[in-house]
């Protein structure tokens, strides 16, 4: 049995014995989907546990650059990106080696440069061949948004999961019943395709 269950998750993606698989073009009206799914169904016999993956929870800080800034000093977004990956991020600039075990040697900010908004705005960009220092602020607007914390692809489409633990009957027969219930009461939002493409959301399990 858990070599079994082992072979399907590899084979599917799902870590569920039963799960919905949500494909379309954007990831909002699979997260809206999976939400619904994920409240209708308890009500069938059988469903000890739903869960649909939240696909939008993550926050990601965004950048929006004043370009005629960036022609002003003589930069390019590039540049500056590698400042701010450097910075923030770190970069890698040797390795120590003790013993048997090796470490990175990080390099980046201190915390108190990085952890707000207004500190992040005084990270300095080299410009004019390292002559200038340019805070970034002049440079770009920061503000956080929110997206996807990962974005899954199968078939050239953005997909969500539905895992579906169930108890105390057969699982053909609980797909049988989950399906007509969720024919009936879910319409899945239609999907424009972009050119080349011709795919509406689908739920497949």
């Amino acid at each position: 049995m858990p070599i079994k269950g082992r072979i399907e998750m590899l084979s599917t993606g799902l870590r569920t014995a039963i799960g919905i698989k949500i494909s379309g073009l954007m990831s909002r009206p699979s997260k809206q989907s999976g939400s619904r799914i994920e409240s209708i169904l308890p009500a069938v016999n059988g469903t000890r546990n739903v869960f649909a993956e939240r696909t939008g929870s993550g926050y990601f800080l965004d950048f929006d650059w004043r370009r005629e800034e960036l022609a002003r000093y003589g930069l390019s977004i590039a540049e500056v990106q590698e400042v701010i990956s450097s910075a923030i991020g770190g970069e890698n600039v040797t390795t120590t080696v003790e013993g048997r075990e090796r470490y990175g040697v990080n390099v980046r900010y201190l915390r108190d440069f990085r952890s707000d908004f207004s500190a992040l705005e005084r990270i300095l960009v080299p410009a004019d061949g390292g002559k200038r220092q340019i805070p970034l602020k002049q440079l770009a607007s920061i503000k956080t948004v929110s997206g996807p914390a990962m974005i899954r692809d199968e078939d050239g489409l953005q997909t969500g999961y539905v895992y579906i633990d169930i108890a105390g009957r057969d699982p053909n027969g609980y797909v049988e019943e989950a399906a007509r219930l969720l024919t009936d009461k879910v319409k899945l939002p239609p999907v424009t395709p972009s050119p080349g493409a011709a795919s509406t959301n689908r739920p497949s399990g």
